[in-house]
């Protein structure tokens, strides 16, 4: 329908001007920009929020990798010092079968080899020999002979019977194996608390099952396990020719040992991991023998799985972009269609035509193109989550597979747990997710405890890792290992992941082993080594008020042995102690230095309060009497005290003095108490003995 044109009164129709139609503008051109920069940004984004993603994936991939690889060395190590552990003891059970009250000879030591076949299978041969490094007997295989040879020379030896403790020596060439071994002793005191005998053992560093099982190579497995001692000399290597070599040298782990040597060589449990070139190296130290083990792997070889899939991911990305893009270039074209219809109307509008209602372009047509565009946007995120599910699935593969328990937290609950973990705690599979997790531990008290400890090494950033009691489903506890890293330093809400592994036994044998290297056996006193170590700590940590030191030795000791026995006097000597404990403090030491000497640090204590306490223990042990079949035995005490001046600047010095002073109580007549470097004390309770 056309409207006609109403001529103005002063005008005539020839003379009406027509309206100019409006300049036509180029649709088409503003389209093309408008579908470009639309393709354009959603190509951008989609692959920037790819790459980013992917980025993210990849360095958490590696930090799992690093810390997987850290919890195997650990393993690794443990069992080695577990594994030391287990040969001293099979040395010590041997010691203690062997009666070292009558005179040693060769022939007792050949006897002592044989009995104890068990010993072959252990070590590559077993020696028993004098404290003067003389060799008695000689084991390897299954033969037992006599050798001619001395090792009085040898620094582990000299170790073992001036320490009188288990050692384990650094790498040497056996003079009878001619190869490099590592040997492990265990010293045997005599009646007298001396050492009367040493027993050891010796492992071939070529084909010990305490390393060559650990190092071993595997065609499957493109890891490398190597153990260096703290001079960085290879010990075990799945190559035999890098045995004793300098561990700078192997391609796979010359950066870590050189990093290590610089931060001065460090023999430490918990470890490290870190990359270094192209090889994922991990280490933890084994204290009890200073050694490393050292384990490494092609990081191509460690993250294989990952790459592939975020190979996977990034093509799906990019046809995501490019697909997006052009679905976006065509949407556009279908989507501004509508304007070419607008701009006929409007300038048949402008023209003066009435345009029907019908041709002017329907809101619905749009919501119809808007409804496509988001089907295929939900379509990509489809795929998108196929590929974090796949990630995800892998991530609970290696949670599965792992040699330790792995948990995740948040808010206090479990969100997720290993089939290891529920096993640990005596759970089934996936009961702990959702549950608090203060359930798994000793008790409330103990859990709320360890809260303010864990949140200090978070905020220090540091991995927390601690030895704590656990508690089953069933009510019994077990000693853990448990190490936890939030996921996000600065973000607490993100969770915590945390590693669990049983590790009640390495600890009694651990509490054990330590005990009886720092106790006598028969008194249950400290032994001479543990007296000295404390006494030199105290000097170098010496406060202002005075201290001191008693020496004691007994009276009339050697006349109840020889009229009574050596069982009669064990038991005086067990009854001694127990008297000599009674009469000082709980902060103070009393020790058995071997034979009938013993030995008394009194913190915090002058020289008047010291001749106060050594008087008393020469009473109560004047006063004891100990039952016997027949009689009832008795002794005296000789007690010198010395006070821990600053001129006695070292433990020989502090042990020399309280000596002399004792030996001043022998020579004035026994059973009385004498001070260093005081005018004579009266005599008490002398009986000239």
């Amino acid at each position: 329908m056309t409207v006609p044109v109403v001529p103005s009164p002063s005008s005539s129709p020839s003379t009406v001007p027509t309206p100019a139609a409006p300049r036509r503008p180029r649709w088409g051109s503003l389209k093309l920009r408008l579908a470009g920069l639309g393709a354009l940004l959603i190509g951008v984004s989609v692959a920037l929020t790819v790459a980013l993603t992917l980025d993210s994936v990849a360095n958490n991939d590696e930090r799992v990798a690093q810390d997987l690889s850290l919890v195997q060395t650990r393993k690794m190590a443990r069992l080695i010092s577990a594994r030391l552990v287990s040969l001293q003891l099979g040395l010590r059970n041997a010691a203690e079968r062997f009666d070292l009250g009558t005179p040693i000879d060769a022939e007792r030591a050949l006897d002592l080899m044989l009995n104890r076949p068990v010993l072959a299978t252990q070590f590559a041969t077993v020696f028993f020999s004098r404290p003067d490094g003389e060799v008695l007997a000689f084991l390897e295989g299954t033969a037992v002979r006599q050798i001619s040879l001395n090792i009085g020379d040898r620094g582990y030896f000299r170790d073992t019977v001036q320490q009188g403790r288990p050692i384990i020596s650094p790498p040497v060439v056996g003079r009878a194996a001619k190869e490099p071994i590592i040997l492990l002793t265990m010293p045997l005191r005599g009646p007298d608390g001396k050492v009367a005998a040493v027993i050891g053992g010796s492992l071939k560093m070529g084909n010990s099952d305490l390393m060559a099982e650990i190092t071993a190579g595997d065609d499957d497995d493109p890891s490398r396990t190597v153990i260096v001692d703290s001079q960085g000399k290879i010990l075990s290597h799945p190559d035999p020719q890098w045995l004793m070599r300098d561990a700078v040298l192997e391609p796979t782990l010359g950066a870590a040992i050189t990093q290590w040597i610089a931060q001065g060589r460090p023999i430490e449990p918990g470890g490290l991991a870190a990359r270094f070139g192209d090889h994922l190296v991990s280490m933890a130290g084994v204290p009890d023998a200073d050694w490393l083990v050292l384990r490494s792997a092609p990081m191509a070889a460690v993250l294989a799985g990952g790459r592939e899939a975020e190979q996977r991911a990034r093509w799906i990305g990019a046809a995501v972009a490019v697909g997006g893009g052009l679905l976006l270039l065509l949407s556009t074209f279908v989507l501004l269609r509508p304007l070419r219809a607008i701009e006929r109307c409007a300038v048949a509008s402008a023209r003066g035509t009435v345009v029907e209602d019908a041709l002017w372009p329907r809101p619905n047509n749009e919501l119809g193109h808007l409804s496509n565009v988001l089907r295929q946007a939900l379509n990509e995120r489809v795929a998108a989550d196929a590929a974090s599910r796949e990630l995800l699935d892998r991530l609970q593969a290696v949670m599965a597979n792992a040699p330790v328990g792995i948990g995740f937290t948040r808010g206090s609950k479990f969100e997720a747990a290993s089939a290891h973990f529920h096993h640990l705690l005596g759970h089934p599979e996936g009961a702990l997710v959702g549950q608090p997790s203060r359930g798994v531990y000793a008790s409330d008290a103990f859990y709320d405890e360890l809260g303010p400890r864990v949140g200090q090494a978070f905020g220090l950033k540091q991995a927390f890792d601690e030895e704590i009691e656990f508690r089953r489903r069933d009510g019994s506890v077990f000693w853990g290992r448990l190490r936890g890293q939030p996921v996000r330093w600065r973000d607490a809400s993100a969770g915590t992941i945390w590693t669990l592994e049983d590790v009640s036994t390495q600890r009694q044998q651990r509490q054990s082993l330590a005990w009886t290297s720092s106790h006598d056996a028969l008194t249950a006193l400290v032994n001479r080594a543990e007296f000295e170590q404390r006494l030199a700590s105290h000097c170098n940590n010496r406060r202002r008020e005075p201290s001191s030191a008693l020496f004691i030795d007994l009276d009339r000791f050697k006349a109840v042995n020889d009229s009574a026995g050596h069982a009669a006097g064990d038991a005086v000597l067990v009854a001694v102690a127990r008297v000599l404990e009674q009469q000082v403090r709980q902060a103070d030491t009393v020790a058995r230095l071997g034979g009938d000497e013993f030995a008394v640090l009194l913190t915090a204590c002058d020289t008047e309060g010291a001749t106060q306490v050594a008087e008393k223990m020469r009473a109560a042990v004047d006063a004891l009497r100990v039952p016997w079949p027949g009689a009832s035995l008795s002794v005296g005490a000789s007690v010198g005290v010395v006070e821990l001046d600053p001129k006695l600047n070292d433990v020989a010095a502090i042990l020399a003095a309280a000596d002399a002073a004792c030996y001043a109580a022998k020579h004035a007549g026994r059973n009385s108490v004498r001070v260093h470097g005081a005018a004579p004390l009266r005599l008490v309770g002398g009986d000239g003995l």
